[in-house]
């Protein structure tokens, strides 16, 4: 079985997004006539297609279309920058770029883009004869381009019984009622929501402009938006235009997700924690509701973060710098080529686990908590700060963040100006052995979510 056979053809909305709305039937109908298309270019079984759409229809136009011929859709983080976009390439040789009208622009930014077949996408309604490519559960389905340590992308292949296997453990610990009428802001999980066959809502915006919130809280009122899974950074801005009424379930994750966005979210709504990555996903939940009053009041001490019981689906273990690691069937073995195993992957006998780069421990009930980043903590003759102890304190007891860093064997908390004062700061960090406040105008946060402060750039900020 591969994903395609999982999308249901029929007249219930499949997509929104601003004025626009597909049906499934118009859904699968235009991704069959894309695949034609993509045919006529030449593209065949096993050819590797670079999507650069934003999420949008069009994005799982381009994507059905691939997988009728059964081609392998690429994916690039296009937050690394232009050099990792160009190695990215270099790396995989797509044998075509599919855009929008926006991207058809921007891709001429990128010096090996550029030499690319381009073919553009758009939604087409007409009747096609219903005929796909028979893909076997092991052919890949995406793959997806990621930075790593040693600078040349790493390639996650995710192949069609991969993401069906995903799919069952989201479904198993997610509400993926087909009744829903859910706000997909995560492409992965949109694909799973698409497969449950519901109504999804997606953000109104192209290529790098930014969401209009109040739009978006508007339409999510309009089109009775039941469930939402998105970043932490998404919900917060929302919830400054509406509490959402129809809103029943909630899921948050993709980057830390601390308790004064949480407070924010009317109690009537079922909301839940979710973590995982790329490679794996999911790994662990919980719903707020279950987090305990002396969990929260740890939390506020900085305990660092509950994202709860580890699912079935998985093992984890903590290993060396109390770094997670995790193995199951819905984690990848490896990536391709082998090129970032030795420093992401540990064989032992026929079981590999992949290191997930985040710290963390395991409580006493078999919970998970997350500490931080693994190359983001502190060592010193203090002992060792992570940074999520420390920015939890800041959240419980001023609604800020902050960055953590060493200087000159100093550690120093890193916050934004004006917001609060900085004797009072120290003080709640004095557990933390923090001795020295900057203050900056804005802390940088990371280009894909926006919700995790982006180290890398603060600290060259600093050093201006």
């Amino acid at each position: 079985m591969n994903i395609l056979e999982m999308l249901k053809s029929s007249d219930k909305a499949a997509l929104i997004q601003g004025e626009k709305c597909v049906t499934y039937y118009e859904l699968l109908n235009s991704g069959m006539q894309f695949g034609k298309k993509l045919k006529d270019c030449g593209i065949k079984s096993g050819s590797h297609v670079l999507v650069f759409v934003p999420l949008s229809i069009e994005l799982y136009i381009a994507m059905i279309g691939a997988w009728t011929i059964g081609a392998i859709p690429i994916f690039i983080d296009f937050s690394q920058g232009a050099k990792f976009v160009n190695n990215s390439i270099e790396r995989l040789t797509p044998d075509i770029i599919i855009c929008d009208k926006v991207t058809s622009l921007v891709r001429l930014t990128y010096a090996k883009m550029r030499k690319l077949r381009k073919l553009k996408i758009i939604i087409d309604f007409t009747d096609s004869i219903r005929q796909s490519a028979k893909l076997q559960c092991d052919h890949p389905a995406i793959m997806t381009l990621t930075s790593g340590t040693t600078g040349i992308p790493k390639i996650a292949v995710r192949t069609h019984g991969f993401l069906i296997a995903q799919y069952h453990a989201l479904t198993a610990h997610m509400d993926y009622n087909e009744n829903h009428v859910d706000l997909g802001t995560l492409p992965v999980f949109t694909l799973a929501s698409l497969a449950s066959h519901m109504t999804i809502l997606l953000p109104n915006k192209s290529y790098k402009s930014k969401i209009n919130f109040a739009d978006l809280a508007l339409q999510m009122q309009e089109e009775c938006v039941s469930r939402a899974i998105c970043s932490p950074a998404i919900m917060s801005k929302l919830l400054n235009h509406s509490d959402f009424p129809d809103l029943r379930s909630v899921y948050l994750g993709g980057a830390p997700v601390y308790p004064s966005v949480l407070k924010k979210i009317p109690k009537r709504v079922d909301l839940n924690i979710v973590y995982g990555s790329t490679e794996a996903e999911p790994i662990a939940g919980i719903a707020w509701a279950d987090v305990s009053e002396n969990d929260r009041q740890n939390i506020s001490n900085g305990a660092g973060l509950l994202v709860g019981h580890i699912v079935p689906e998985v093992e984890c273990r903590i290993g060396n710098n109390s770094e997670i690691q995790v193995s199951g069937e819905t984690v990848l073995k490896g990536y391709l080529g082998g090129i970032g195993d030795e420093e992401n992957k540990i064989l032992e006998g026929d079981k590999t686990w992949h290191k997930t780069g985040d710290a963390g421990y395991i409580d006493e009930q078999g919970r998970l908590w997350l500490l931080g980043r693994v190359s983001q903590a502190i060592h010193d003759e203090s002992g060792t700060l992570y940074p999520f102890c420390a920015e939890c304190i800041l959240d419980s007891h001023f609604g800020i963040r902050g960055a953590f860093l060493l200087q000159n064997k100093e550690r120093v908390a890193v916050i934004e100006k004006g917001f609060v004062n900085e004797n009072d700061v120290l003080q709640a960090l004095k557990s933390q052995h923090i001795s020295k406040i900057i203050t900056i105008k804005k802390i940088p946060m990371d280009k894909r979510h926006g919700a995790k402060i982006d180290y890398e750039r603060l600290l060259k900020s600093l050093l201006r």
